[in-house]
């Protein structure tokens, strides 16, 4: 074989799949584990060993800690240390003694939907002339607006109550008050440096507020002023904790101290639920045992749903209606809007990753800006954050319009993407949100340019974080058992704040795949030593799956109990694989430097990785003689172990093999799709461009 050249004969052309890293490749961290603060916590308290281990990661340590994690019982922090809850009271019982009008004002998420209807259902049981309104996601936004103000106005309102929003409605308070109404508001979003000018202004999170707890949701605003309201927290509890519980696991607030309260108390009173709203709900989601999970990925969703393709309202008249009939109908009516969102998102979700399968140079951007005609802007944060899990890339999606078009976005820890957005604000018409999720809006005609510019801002800031999986702890397979499980179901309810463990479970041996439901799902019979274990991957055909039968592997793993024949068996859901002993970590920067340089920026880096002739070779028999259809990054690196290869150098060789005609090779997301080529004549690569780019860059850059 002569310099540069290798030999195309192949009878047959295959396709060849493999897993493209900064995607599913994530950097693990597991938490460190002070054994000697374990030991101690479980001599001290007679905890079991493994209980105390996860107490001492999640930072409970303290008797008094303990003992209100597992036994949160139904006291709450009072209402009262709340800055403003004893005006906001006042000004609500003078209304309902005079009888003037109160206007519920919420918001059009399950948050403010749940906020709503408890606020709402608990003014109503004071005999309060009370309505509620819920402004137009599409129409009016998010938030107070004139128009909203001057409707209410007709109706009669005196004092308008929000809920869950407006803290930064500034003008539009100050205008209800040239109208004489009143406003209280109840929010939990972060103050801007000037409060409204309301009556009262009950949100925990100003400066100062002196309150303990500060990490209510909407729903939880408006249960404590419930509480303030009734004077008795148990009585509130008891009858409102269920819609609170919604709201709190929807919003994503931690569920730790005052929410775990909540949470656990709603809970058993939506188990037990009398609401028949929520009752069809369940039933229509087809579960058997609520959770907080089911309560996030299925019923929650639905009321969610009503906001994003319908009315919000339809979402509160399940939540209030005392007629089954009714309650049937709704449940129903939502649960069709959830189905036609879920395919609405999978539509545009698909539209893009076809698109940047079509324009891979796409997935070279550090901040990857997506924008369209005819998206429907109620669902494009949820497939933000779809691409971003899919590409490991801060993402925003941008539904166009002929005048202002939204967007959405959702990040990656360490990239803050509000500062992000924030940087760009000269291009945007409307802005804000938080590190991990932010929504904008801005003209057509700026998409370019904020695309441009929010990528500048990104490649300032030096290397980009790696997207990560967080791990509690490693676990050891052979002292893994059951009875660790029952002790997890003390830790519940799992969400935001307190995840449902993960577990690291390494150097396992992979002796079986192994298909389940038709090919859809498979799983892995995997040992190490003498124990034997079965992990199941979902979503996830053999053919998909990268790894050999042989293979050494890590898991990341959640741990249940399955029931069969009255006899409970361990099961492990895979939440991420590793090559054992692979330095993924550094794959990851090598990944990243491979897009920055296909971006068209030299960087030292790429010092010494112009691929040796031998190099070229070596993946090209590797992908002549393997029989696998899918091949990640780590099991070729690692097959080849050839010390001077790397993920950079690799992926420079692919797309040398593509351009040079020896393989077709698309870029689909998690995936490349590579064909051989069946031709039988030479090729130079010094015919290629990017061969000829590749070698003048690395030199260049070698040489300053």
């Amino acid at each position: 074989m002569s310099k540069n050249i290798l030999n195309k004969s192949q009878k047959n052309g295959m396709i060849i799949k493999y897993r493209k890293g900064g995607v599913q490749m994530k950097k693990w961290i597991v938490s460190e584990v002070d054994k000697n603060k374990v030991k101690e916590l479980s001599r001290r308290y007679g905890l079991p060993a493994f209980t105390a281990m996860l107490l001492t990661i999640r930072g409970v340590t303290a008797q008094s800690q303990i003992e209100r994690f597992f036994n949160p019982g139904w006291d709450m922090a009072d209402p009262f240390s709340i800055k403003d809850m004893d005006k906001a009271v006042d000004r609500i019982r003078a209304a309902i003694s005079a009888g003037e009008k109160i206007c519920i004002y919420g918001d059009y998420d399950c948050d403010g939907v749940t906020s709503t209807a408890l606020l709402y259902s608990y003014l109503n049981n004071q005999f309060a002339d009370v309505i509620y309104y819920i402004p137009d996601r599409n129409t009016e936004g998010y938030g107070m607006n004139k128009k909203a103000v001057d409707y209410l106005k007709k109706q009669g309102v005196r004092l308008i109550v929000t809920v869950d929003n407006g803290i930064s409605a500034i003008d539009e308070i100050n205008y209800a008050g040239t109208l004489g109404i009143d406003v209280v508001v109840t929010d939990h979003h972060k103050p801007q440096d000037v409060l409204p000018t309301a009556v009262a202004v009950v949100n925990p999170h100003r400066l100062d507020d002196t309150s303990e707890f500060k990490d209510y949701c909407g729903a939880g605003i408006a249960l404590q002023l419930a509480s303030a309201m009734e004077g008795d927290s148990f009585f509130v509890l008891e009858n409102y904790s269920d819609l609170a519980a919604f709201g709190t696991i929807a919003d994503l607030v931690p569920l730790s101290g005052e929410n775990r309260t909540i949470v656990k108390a709603g809970l058993i009173h939506i188990e037990n639920d009398a609401r028949y709203g929520i009752a069809k709900l369940i039933e229509k989601a087809q579960i058997e045992s609520v959770n907080a999970g089911n309560v996030a990925f299925k019923l929650a969703p639905r009321i969610n749903a009503a906001g994003r393709l319908g009315t919000p309202y339809d979402a509160v008249d399940l939540l209030l209606t005392e007629d089954e009939g009714n309650a049937d109908a709704q449940a129903e009516k939502l649960s069709n809007l959830n189905s036609k969102r879920q395919t609405i998102e999978n539509q545009i979700y698909e539209e893009i990753c076809s698109r940047m399968k079509e324009q891979p140079e796409l997935t070279y951007d550090r901040v990857l800006v997506i924008s369209s005609e005819g998206w429907n802007s109620g669902v494009i944060g949820i497939v933000a954050s779809k691409i971003t899990e899919k590409y490991g890339k801060p993402c925003i999606i941008i539904a166009e319009d002929e005048d202002i078009c939204k967007g959405s976005g959702r990040s990656i820890a360490g990239f803050s993407l509000v500062d992000a957005i924030f940087a760009c604000s000269d291009l945007l018409e409307k802005y804000g949100g938080h590190p991990m999720a932010a929504g904008l809006s801005i003209q057509q005609r700026n998409i370019d340019a904020f695309r441009k510019a929010i990528n500048h801002y990104a490649d300032q800031l030096g290397a980009m974080p790696l997207m990560t999986m967080k791990l509690d702890c490693n676990l050891n397979p052979e002292t893994i058992v059951t009875d660790m499980v029952h002790q997890l179901h003390g830790f519940e309810p799992f969400g935001y704040g307190n995840p449902k463990p993960v577990f690291g479970i390494n150097h396992m041996h992979l002796d079986k795949i192994i298909p389940l439901s038709g090919g859809k799902h498979i799983k892995l019979a995997v040992s190490r030593g003498n124990a034997r274990l079965n992990f199941v991957k979902f979503s996830t055909t053999p053919e998909e799956f990268p790894y050999p039968e042989g293979s050494d592997l890590d898991f990341a793993v959640g741990m249940d109990i399955n029931l069969y024949q009255n006899r409970e068996y361990l099961s492990f859901n895979i939440k991420d694989i590793r090559l054992s002993d692979f330095d993924t970590e550094t794959a990851m920067r090598e990944i990243q430097l491979y897009e920055q340089y296909r971006r068209g920026v030299l960087s030292p880096g790429i010092r010494g990785k112009f691929p040796a002739r031998e190099e070229f070779a070596a993946v090209y028999r590797y992908l002549k003689k393997s029989t696998l259809t899918v091949h990640s990054i780590d099991v070729i690196l690692s097959a080849l172990s050839i010390p001077t290869l790397g993920a950079f150098k690799l992926l420079m060789i692919l797309e040398v093999m593509k351009e040079s005609g020896l393989i077709d090779c698309t870029q689909d997301g998690d995936f490349l799709h590579i064909q051989l080529i069946p031709v039988s004549e030479k090729v130079d690569f010094n015919s290629s461009a990017l061969y000829r780019k590749l070698k003048e860059d690395t030199n260049y850059v070698g040489k300053n």
